[in-house]
């Protein structure tokens, strides 16, 4: 079978035709929204800083476990055009990155399993608890654009929030994490925030840098960024575990990070989030069934489908769209032979 792709791959790169591909980089050095994501914050877009926390074992059932969330916003489309269609895309790197106001936080580059948060539950093997990055879902009417800064929270009940952090199952189907825990799964996030610049184990010195490194890697991963850039807008979830002090949601030992609005940014003490992305368009054809583009539907699109059969989200072979290259696909490909 690895012959036989490997042949394939032969193949295309030997029938490439008139397709051309443009490369567009972008460098946010300030998100375009960016907003703590806590039931009782009353400054929306506002706030110095967004905390990252849990409730998961505090008397309050109405709470999500991932109950304090950083959301980050970044618009695309002044760097990379838009409205081609998501498998008209292909995000080569990925990268968010962030600083800590906070100077009395374990750096931990690994998350831990869901299990290490209960009690009497297996030992967490390294100090301190990671903060992680993760695709944003809406409810209540919203989408990234209409949300931003100033969209209301939702009714204070556990995943009643209108934005919350997502992943995808097995079938690549959006799933909220907030409550992975009670909901006994690992979530699988967009990457972790990590540093060189402290060891694990260690405290994180205030205006520690973070990146987070997206996994590009991963089909459904690599569909959200490509359906944001077709839109224009990347929102992204962070979240982490550190404990909330009881009662509830005072004094714990949990990460606060720096926003566009803090002062320590304004005077140019600290940066404000960041979005290093490379991404590569190929623009379509208009010519249906035409895979790669190049205004022909032959023998290379036809290997195309090929080499994607099976599940393939946002997959420039995956004609009808339905997240599967299949028999169906290849029908289109046979019937539309010659381009038009």
């Amino acid at each position: 079978m690895k012959l036989f792709i490997s042949i394939l791959s032969s193949l295309l790169l030997s029938l490439q035709g008139l397709a051309v591909a443009s490369v567009h980089v972008v460098q946010s050095t300030e998100p375009d929204h960016d907003r703590w994501m806590y039931p009782f914050n009353g400054t929306p877009g506002l706030r110095a800083v967004g905390s990252t926390f849990t409730a998961y074992g505090s008397e309050y059932d109405f709470f999500d476990n991932r109950d304090g969330q950083m959301l980050l916003g970044f618009m695309t489309g002044d760097s990379v055009p838009m409205g081609f269609g998501p498998s008209s895309y292909q995000v080569i790197a990925a990268s968010v990155s962030i600083m800590i106001e906070s100077d009395h936080i374990i750096y931990d580059p690994s998350a831990d399993g869901w299990e290490t948060y209960l009690e009497g539950g297996p030992a967490d093997e390294d100090a301190g608890r990671a903060t992680v990055i993760s695709g944003a879902g809406f409810r209540g009417g919203y989408d990234g654009w209409s949300f931003n800064e100033t969209g209301l929270h939702g009714p204070i009940e556990v995943e009643g929030r209108n934005v919350y952090p997502v992943d995808f199952t097995p079938d690549g189907i959006a799933r909220d994490i907030s409550n992975n825990i009670t909901n006994e799964f690992d979530p699988a996030v967009f990457g972790t925030a990590r540093t060189d610049d402290v060891t694990p184990g260690e405290i994180m010195p205030m205006l520690t840098r973070l990146v987070l490194e997206l996994d590009v890697a991963d089909p459904d991963i690599q569909c959200y960024l490509r359906t944001a850039m077709d839109d224009g807008l990347l929102s992204l979830v962070m979240t982490s575990m550190h404990p909330a002090e009881e009662p509830g949601q005072g004094g714990g030992v949990y990460p606060d990070w720096i926003s566009k609005e803090n002062s320590l940014v304004a005077f140019g003490f600290a940066e404000a989030a960041g979005l290093q992305l490379e991404v590569e368009l190929v623009e379509p054809s208009g010519v249906d069934a035409d895979v790669d583009a190049d205004g022909l539907v032959d023998v290379s699109d036809l290997l195309h489908v090929i080499s994607d059969w099976g599940r393939c989200p946002c997959c420039p072979s995956d004609i009808d769209g339905n997240g599967q290259v299949d028999v169906t696909d290849l029908l289109a490909v046979i019937a539309n032979w010659g381009g038009v």
